[in-house]
């Protein structure tokens, strides 16, 4: 019997949901009857890969393994449809049409349980789940001034140039009763000088991140719906406290209250637990909460949380990723903070779980 370990959050789907397609069809002659019931029956499986589309690619994946279902029982999983629009090209012998339509959500569901892998094993094959759930929010953030280092660099040059000439001249006369001199001198001087300087500046600022604090979320009032999901989807549910120490708990709770990761300690000791416990799956997801603002629309709060996660298989020496769910946010609405935190906790809990279902479930884990 395989297990799995989750250390994550999840979200809440409508049974009946409301999606558009687009079916197009080509004919020849005439546009006939015919041809309008082809573009329809297009368009209505459209919308249906449409919903699957928008709800991630593991359930694209997932849809291909059933759309031959789909499309020989529509009437099973559509319960009305309402034509929006129709569009003939006559010169391009091209016919369209838009259409809504009232998907059966538990249906589709249901079909994409019965034809998964775990769903075709048997009971003891079947993987067991663990699960914890990781909701949090901000506490306190530190913030750090910019180191800024400035740098001046100077550089000069000096020219002079200095140009001097003397001139001078004597004479003697000579009479009989005396004797005279003269003399006569003349200097000229040119001095130029020429001066330039050269200065650069520059300098370099350091940004240290932010340092963040979480408080943990409880989580105890999305359980039995986790459990739920699990559970509808064949897999085998197990309470995590029968798989992890009382110190496995402490230490992952001091990890995701300091970052968004296991410190290496922490996740080889838990995997040291799982391996005891044969449990071979290592789910771990994180619910962050953001600051409640309010809702342009209605006006009352609404509350953004931010779901990731991945999954380990620890089955063998060493772990290995085998699905991640990447970055969703999602959003609670409520008249308080309290209930729109709550609500948005809720739907992106469910949302993680389901997402982590269908991609094991596209990877044919059971």
């Amino acid at each position: 019997m395989k297990a799995l370990v989750l250390l994550l959050p999840v979200l809440a789907h409508a049974q009946v949901v409301q999606v558009k397609g687009v079916g197009t069809t080509s004919y020849t002659a005439e546009l006939s009857q015919a041809v309008k019931e082809k573009a329809y029956q297009i368009a209505q499986v459209a919308a249906v890969e449409r919903y699957f589309a928008e709800n991630g690619e593991a359930e694209s994946q997932n849809f291909d393994s059933i759309q031959d279902k789909i499309e020989s029982n529509l009437d099973k999983f559509i319960l009305s449809t309402t034509v929006l629009s129709e569009q003939d090209q006559s010169s391009l012998k091209k016919y369209s049409v838009a259409v809504r339509v009232e998907l059966n959500v538990a249906k589709l569901r249901n079909t994409l349980r019965s034809s998964s892998a775990v769903s075709k094993a048997g009971n003891s094959e079947k993987s067991q789940l663990v699960y914890l759930f990781m909701g949090r929010e901000v506490s306190s953030v530190r913030s750090f001034d910019a180191r800024v280092v400035k740098r001046i660099e100077a550089s000069g040059k000096v020219q002079e140039t200095n140009n001097r000439t003397t001139r001078g001249s004597e004479g003697e006369s000579i009479s009989d009763t005396s004797i005279g001199t003269s003399a006569s001198r003349k200097s000229t001087q040119n001095l130029s000088s020429n001066a330039s300087m050269k200065v650069e500046a520059g300098g370099s600022t350091t940004q240290k991140a932010d340092d963040v604090s979480y408080r943990l979320l409880p989580m105890s009032n999305v359980k039995t719906a986790i459990t739920s999901v699990f559970s509808q989807g064949g897999f085998n549910v197990a309470e995590p406290e029968f798989v992890l120490s009382d110190k496995d708990f402490k230490s992952v709770n001091q990890d995701y209250s300091a970052g968004s990761d296991l410190a290496p300690p922490t996740l080889r000791a838990v995997v040291m637990s799982l391996k005891k416990s044969q449990v071979p799956l290592l789910v771990l997801a994180t619910l962050d909460v953001g600051a409640p603002a309010q809702d342009p629309a209605t006006g009352m709060q609404r509350v953004a949380v931010t779901v990731t996660g991945r999954v380990l298989d620890v089955s063998g020496n060493l772990p290995r990723e085998v699905a991640s769910v990447p970055a969703v946010q999602y959003f609670g609405i409520g008249p308080d903070n309290a209930t729109a935190m709550n609500k948005g906790l809720k739907d992106a809990a469910l949302a993680a779980a389901r997402e982590v279902a269908s991609r094991l479930n596209a990877s044919g884990v059971r």
